[in-house]
């Protein structure tokens, strides 16, 4: 049986982005060739796509309910970010970026076992606020028609 909609809340964790990439060096593979190594930019990104993937585990465990989306399916998220004391404007304009976070919060997604692939994403509808409390993020996926 497949799912029709499916919500859950990570809070306590700052969204992370995922693309931005850093060169750290190279190795030598066994051919004797030199390789780049790069890996994300984002150091905080493995703790938030475990937070993601966990409570999306925890929710389909709660609800009783354990099958994956199949086909195409809509995801709405409300993408809740820390602001600085010093800051006084109402929206985050800063980064992190809407696309990377967004990006970060799919494969999260695919990682918790919701769906096969984020590739079934056909409708992403997201926003940035800044949180009042803890900073999360605010998930619905349902299937599009």
């Amino acid at each position: 049986m497949a799912r029709n909609s499916f919500s859950f809340t990570v809070f306590g964790y700052e969204p992370r982005p995922q693309g931005s990439k850093k060169y750290v060096g190279t190795r030598t593979s066994a051919a004797g060739n030199k390789i780049p190594l790069i890996i994300e930019a984002s150091p905080g990104l493995p703790v938030w796509r475990k937070a993601v993937a966990d409570a999306v585990k925890e929710a389909m465990l709660q609800s009783g309910d354990d099958s994956m989306f199949e086909g195409a399916v809509k995801v709405e998220a409300v993408f809740y970010v820390t602001r600085k004391k010093s800051v006084t404007r109402s929206l985050p304009t800063v980064p992190p970026d809407l696309d990377k976070i967004s990006r970060s919060l799919l494969d999260s997604l695919s990682f918790g076992g919701i769906w096969k692939d984020d590739s079934q994403v056909v409708r992403l509808e997201v926003s940035k606020k800044y949180a009042t409390g803890e900073p999360g993020v605010a998930v619905t996926i349902s299937n599009y028609p």
